[in-house]
């Protein structure tokens, strides 16, 4: 599903947004048309989630291979951005790296079609002993400055927001539409539903995600994709990468603390929820040199998360600008 972080993750008053955070430029209106505003999308989205209901888990995901296996083949330029970002963990062997892009793709197809059932797997976290462990957020809280959940595109990053809307305090994530309208409202409300209050990006989302923060609430961020073109060089996974400034940014200006954290499907197929110790603020330096050193924190804590298991994280697009160091091809 589309990232719970809007273009990828952002938020600061106006005169300062980060660029993580701006908007994109507006498309030109959609017509009214039941049609043009993805009436028919909307209408298969409701058919397969009244299908994958009664489903078993181990047809759902026999299904989502499939469906991800031929994603893998008739999509060649994402596979071939992800063969290239998945070479770090299988330098030199083009084979390897293939098999690991190849079961990424299989499981983003899982995780699209556990949206369809994101109830039930909420219902089976909560019922399942140490399956939501909150502590840290809790603890964050108890400061009075609002929390920031910072993730990569790993595992299953909607149920975890869930999973993190339990917490007893307001939750919010700061979204791009998925799909045409009929259908990011379709995925809006099954988000809602479950607890997280959707920020759209725009022009007030900004705004609006200051304004949690300084409640005392908490903002979920999915920050592995610099998708404002003015993010910070980090290393990141053995290369020089760039991520998005704006969760550090938020964390500098609010007094956040930014806490990572994932959602990952275990060997058995149910999900295990995790969230880590808060980052330490920055040692020194000005306003740039401290944004550049939590958004590198941020990075290395990604990197552990995402080594556990690569194939949950959904890399199939391009981690540096063109001409950067470590540009993968």
């Amino acid at each position: 599903m589309s990232s719970v972080s809007g273009a990828e993750p952002a938020l600061v008053e106006p005169a300062a947004t980060p660029a993580a955070l701006t908007p994109t430029p507006p498309s030109a209106p959609a017509s009214s048309g039941w049609v043009a505003r993805g009436g028919p999308q909307a209408l298969g989205f409701r058919i397969a989630t009244v299908l994958a209901a009664p489903m078993p888990r181990g047809l759902r995901y026999r299904l989502a291979d499939i469906g991800g296996s031929a994603a893998f083949a008739i999509l060649p330029g994402r596979a071939r951005r992800a063969r290239a970002n998945y070479s770090a963990f299988t330098p030199g062997d083009r084979g390897a790296s293939s098999k690991l892009a190849r079961g990424a793709f299989r499981n983003y197809a899982r995780t699209v079609l556990d949206f369809l059932v994101l109830e039930k797997l909420l219902d089976e976290l909560k019922q399942t002993p140490g399956a939501i462990s909150l502590e840290p957020l809790h603890r964050a809280l108890a400061a009075g400055k609002g929390a920031i959940v910072v993730t990569p595109h790993l595992g299953n990053w909607d149920l975890g927001a869930a999973a993190i809307a339990t917490c007893g305090s307001p939750v919010h994530a700061v979204t791009d539409p998925f799909g045409p309208p009929a259908v990011d409202g379709l995925v809006r409300a099954t988000r809602e539903r479950l607890g997280v209050r959707v920020i759209p990006v725009g022009p007030a989302s900004a705004r609006e995600a200051l304004r949690a923060l300084r409640r005392n609430e908490v903002l979920l961020l999915a920050c592995d994709i610099d998708k404002g073109g003015a993010g910070v060089p980090v290393s990141f996974l053995g290369r020089r990468v760039v991520l998005p400034v704006g969760p550090a940014t938020l964390s500098l200006r609010t007094g956040a603390p930014l806490i990572p954290g994932y959602m990952r499907r275990a060997a058995d197929g149910l999900h295990e929820s995790r969230l880590l110790e808060p980052l330490p603020g920055p040692r020194s330096g000005s306003g740039p040199a401290q944004v550049a050193e939590l958004t590198q924190a941020i990075a290395s804590s990604f990197e552990v998360m995402i080594r556990a298991d690569p194939s949950q994280w959904f890399a199939f697009h391009s981690l540096t600008r063109p001409g950067a160091e470590g540009q993968s091809s």
